[in-house]
């Protein structure tokens, strides 16, 4: 497949960040000292019933934690967490984890799990009521679902892996306890059995820090609590202006104050060198993916952030039309919004700016 053709499929289907833009991490996780105040983990448990838990072990986002780090090559205890978290906190829900498709081991690592044959663990609680009016326990095999999935972006996001998984419609914005769901990250699983379970002193969290502004990309230990610039200090480069970008540079917001405190949601720091010049000859470029903080109006590839669709003046879908236009579904994308669209020949110059970090 040649790389035009590539670029189509690409902008159908999502975009392969992680495979167009990857980043490598130190193997080593860092300890970041800090002795002032800190955040205790604290995790909101929903009050409607949960019937559904995804845990998401495919990131689509190059400058999120890689799974290594998390599990530290023990899969079967984070598995052991989370069977215990279910079966205290959501006892009748089903639990669905989705993997890279790429990451054989892991697949073949919670395909072992499910097939092991003790079922119910050492010292259970009293089992939970299911279906049918008896009690008893769910077996691996009936309440762990694998699924595999592309690390297409941005299809981690809530109202798509709902979808996918589960086939339920979420609206944007609504939040999956509203239907039965609730998402959880690996590391708020290992933080609810720690902390409420085991009621040990958890007060740390991996953070990873990558980007053009630093001198190397790394996996930080960090206590919640920890100003940003602590953080940040020993590895960002001196000999230029940067710019921070907390849960990265799509759908993160900007860090103005260096002595904001990172938080237990913090997901990943993004340092990106600010420039404030034009890069030549963009156009020649266009299809390239190069994430800067120029503001000059270059072309940028799409990887449907729907930035301009929030910006956007006059209430346009700037995304969807131009994704109508480049696939040659004028027509289409005219109907979708014909009393507030312009001309499409408008549409093609002002929508050519697929990414543009501000």
């Amino acid at each position: 497949m040649n790389k035009k053709q590539q670029y189509k499929k690409v902008y159908k289907n999502g975009f392969n960040l992680i495979e167009i833009y990857p980043i490598k991490f130190s193997e080593t996780v860092a300890l970041v000292k800090y002795d002032g105040p800190v955040d205790n983990f604290n995790f909101s448990f929903p009050y409607r019933k949960v019937e559904h838990i995804i845990v998401s072990l495919c990131p689509t986002e190059p400058w999120a934690i890689p799974n290594w780090a998390i599990l530290k090559n023990k899969t079967p205890d984070f598995l052991n967490k989370l069977e215990t978290v279910r079966t205290k906190y959501f006892p009748d829900s089903h639990c669905h984890v989705v993997i890279n498709n790429q990451e054989t081991n892991l697949i073949n690592e919670v395909n072992q799990y499910k097939g092991n044959a003790d079922k119910i663990p050492l010292n259970p609680p009293s089992p939970p009521l299911l279906k049918g009016g008896f009690r008893g326990y769910f077996t691996k095999v009936e309440y762990l679902h694998l699924h595999t999935m592309d690390p297409i972006y941005p299809y981690d996001a809530p109202v798509l892996i709902v979808n996918k998984i589960l086939g339920l419609n979420l609206s944007y914005g609504q939040n999956t306890t509203d239907i039965g769901v609730i998402i959880l990250d690996p590391q708020s699983v290992i933080g609810i059995f720690e902390h409420y379970i085991q009621k040990n002193e958890f007060n740390t969290h991996l953070v990873p820090i990558s980007g053009t502004g630093l001198k190397e990309n790394k996996i930080l230990k960090v206590k919640p609590g920890t100003p940003i610039n602590n953080l940040l200090d020993a590895y960002v480069r001196k000999d230029i202006k940067y710019r921070v970008f907390l849960d990265g540079p799509l759908n993160g917001t900007e860090v103005k104050d260096l002595t904001q405190k990172v938080l237990w949601s913090t997901k990943n720091i993004v340092v990106m060198e600010e420039k404030d010049y034009k890069t030549p000859f963009p156009y020649t470029r266009f299809n390239e993916l190069l994430f800067t903080t120029s503001l000059m109006g270059e072309l940028r590839r799409c990887v449907y952030c729907n930035y301009c669709d929030d910006i956007c003046p006059v209430g346009l879908e700037p995304a969807l039309y131009w994704h109508c236009y480049t696939r040659g579904e004028k027509q289409k994308g005219a109907s979708l919004c014909i009393g507030k669209m312009y001309r499409m020949w408008t549409l093609q110059f002002y929508m050519s700016i697929e990414v543009r970090i501000i």
